[in-house]
């Protein structure tokens, strides 16, 4: 970044210019009545969301469980153990008996019941039970004897209880993964360790997954998810997990799509335990069990010997991990007031929260003014589980600080998008890439539509008074202005759709809201010098009114006497692009959504334009997604 584009991004950090005065008390009292009036307007919808452990309910379940397994045993295992004469010793001991059926299972010649695993695994399930309370380490052995034996029970098509086995094996799954992640701390062992010092083999069936990638696991099942319209999760083989993926700037094998995902990312997985070997001559004893970690957006099934299994899988349970909590917020905040989110260790781009899926058509949702990714949380979750938009459609975000300029941050928008297109298909392989979907909430539809029209000088001579041609500057300096001012369409761009989108403006810019929060956004140091070297070789009116007399940041382009909206509303969007406006009014009737009015938010020329009751922060209502899934199908049927 150079020049001007340089100083206009990196403008906004308070208290860089001394205040004047005589007027600190009224701009004080200004700015909080503002920051007030921001609390109020805030997307505070997915602040309610979170998935908090269930300690109570877990620990009630935990004792149940506990009590029940070790009462009885089924009466398939019962038949085995009655053939063996080993029903009153299981009464007694079942690790005893587990470690006498086994051997008797395991001798030349044996009989392989059809219940032979099952029995093992029930008895080698209750024996960890009965140990965990007193010595857990010693528990865990049990219950990967109890999940390997499981498996091999689940594909034996001569089974009677494949529905035990399941259990049996899905809690003892679940009791490993918690014990590994006990028994791991800072400074010790990890839970990979854990788990491998007990003959546990890790593998993942997709790189994604790579086990050592994931600082930590949590069971699903052990969250409580608040806040969520809806939560997707199935059962069936399989523990579902919130796998917490991390990924360091110097990662020793580099894969190109971690640039587009985060660093710090809370996935869905979910782990099955597979034995080593079989049943007859105690194959399964000598190799080891191994855990393995499925995709949570995996296949449907899975082949365990002859037989195939529903995998379980929790959709909704990782993503509300992600947004839960204050780091979303506190980026909002940062975002509107700073040009860089560097200190909270996060960078503005596109990212993806799924790995890359070649053939799908990537949707990118642009979050608007004081806002973040986590403001379309509901929406991906509800797309991203309908069938028939998910099978075609794959969701990108684009997170960048809100308070910049609109120019700068649809700069930063498009050179996002085309680094993804030229890094994740450097061939052009893939035709899907080409067929890309933009949605915008609020600003963000601003910068959306950035993305599909040809500037022309249009931009350029709404903040520039000097054609571009007699323009003096600096060559960096001028670079970095041409860059701001003057674009073209993205030719893999093919549709937009707008949701609340201030194309006019807002009349709250304008007010005192809009007036304070400038105040506390100045101009830097550096952008002073730069306005003042353009003045100098140009002339004193070089720059229109809004650069020369208002700070260079997103309010101040979202008045509605905006030099910068009113040329972007003069520019055609390419005829090549078709594109809809989802507009939420008050009550559905009125002329407002209480932060843009309906003129504003109008576009001519439109393919659909939908109105539905609500607020400017009803992006995630359920008629909007409606309608947005309605646009996205309609996307399907052209070529």
């Amino acid at each position: 970044m150079s020049g001007l584009s340089r100083h206009i991004e990196s403008q906004g950090r308070p208290g860089l210019e001394p205040r004047r005065p005589g007027v600190t008390r009224p701009i004080l009292a200004v700015a909080a009545r503002a920051l007030a009036w921001l609390l109020i307007l805030a997307p505070s919808g997915c602040a309610r969301i979170s998935a908090r452990e269930a300690w109570l309910r877990d620990t009630i379940d935990d004792r149940l469980e506990r009590f029940e397994a070790t009462r009885s045993l089924s009466s398939a295992t019962g038949v085995v153990l009655a053939r063996h004469d080993l029903l009153q010793a299981a009464a007694r001991d079942p690790a005893g008996a587990a470690d006498v059926l086994a051997h008797r299972l395991d001798g030349a010649g044996a009989e392989d019941p059809a219940d032979g695993a099952l029995a093992l695994a029930e008895l080698s399930y209750q024996a960890g039970l009965l140990r965990q309370s007193k010595s857990p380490a010693s528990a865990m052995a049990w219950y990967r004897d109890a999940a390997a034996l499981a498996w091999l029970a689940l594909g034996n098509p001569a089974g009677s209880r494949p529905d035990l086995a399941l259990a049996i094996h899905n809690g003892a799954v679940a009791r490993l993964i918690r014990a590994s992640q006990s028994a791991a701390g800072p400074g010790g062992r990890n839970w990979r360790q854990v788990l491998e010092e007990y003959g546990i083999a890790l593998h993942s069936a997709t790189p994604y997954l790579d086990p050592q990638r994931i600082a930590d696991l949590r069971v699903a099942a052990d969250l409580r998810v608040e806040g969520m319209d809806h939560v997707y999760r199935t059962s069936g083989l399989g523990v579902p997990l919130v796998a917490h993926r991390v990924v360091t700037r110097n990662a020793p094998t580099p894969d190109v799509q971690d640039q587009f995902l985060p660093r710090d990312l809370r996935t869905g997985a979910t782990a099955v335990v597979m034995a080593g070997g079989g049943l007859r001559g105690g194959a399964w004893r000598r190799s080891p069990a191994t855990l393995v970690l499925f995709d949570a957006f995996s296949p449907p099934a899975l082949a365990v010997g002859s037989n195939e299994v529903a995998l379980a899988n929790d959709r909704t349970t990782p993503l509300a991990s992600l947004v839960a909590g204050r780091r979303f917020a506190i980026l909002e905040w940062t975002g509107l007031f700073d040009s860089s989110f560097h200190q909270l260790g996060v960078d503005t781009g596109l990212y993806m929260l799924r790995p890359f899926e070649p053939g799908k058509i990537p949707v990118v949702l642009v979050h608007g003014l004081f806002s973040s990714p986590r403001a379309w949380v509901q929406t991906i979750n509800e797309l991203r589980n309908s069938p028939a938009i998910a099978s075609r459609y794959q969701f990108w975000v684009f997170l960048y600080p809100t308070g910049l300029p609109i120019p700068a941050s649809a700069r930063r928008l498009r050179e996002s998008l085309a680094r993804a297109r030229a890094t994740l298909d450097p061939y052009h392989t893939d035709g899907a890439l080409d067929r890309m979907v933009l949605v915008g909430h609020s600003m963000g539809g601003l910068l959306s539509k950035m993305m599909a029209q040809d500037s022309g000088s249009v931009l350029w001579d709404a903040t520039i008074t000097v054609p571009r041609e007699r323009f003096r500057a600096p060559p960096e300096l001028r670079a970095g202005l041409e860059h701001l001012l003057v674009f073209r369409p993205l030719p893999f761009v093919r549709r937009v759709v707008f949701i609340a989108t201030p194309h006019r403006g807002s009349p709250i810019a304008n007010g005192p809201v809009g007036w304070a929060v400038c105040r506390a956004m100045r101009r830097s140091p550096e952008e002073a010098a730069h306005i003042a070297e353009i003045e100098a070789l140009n002339g004193p009116n070089v720059l229109s009114a809004e650069l020369h007399g208002r700070a260079l940041n997103a309010i101040g382009n979202l008045r509605t006497d905006s030099p910068i909206l009113a040329a972007l509303d003069r520019i055609p969007i390419d005829s090549a692009v078709p594109y809809h406006s989802v507009i939420p009014l008050i009550g559905g009737v009125t002329n407002t959504d209480g932060v843009v009015e309906y003129r504003s938010s109008h576009l001519n020329g439109v393919v659909s334009e939908r109105i539905v009751a609500g607020t400017h922060f009803s992006q995630e209502a359920p008629a909007v997604t409606q309608e947005l899934r309605r646009i996205l199908l309609e996307h399907l049927a052209l070529p």
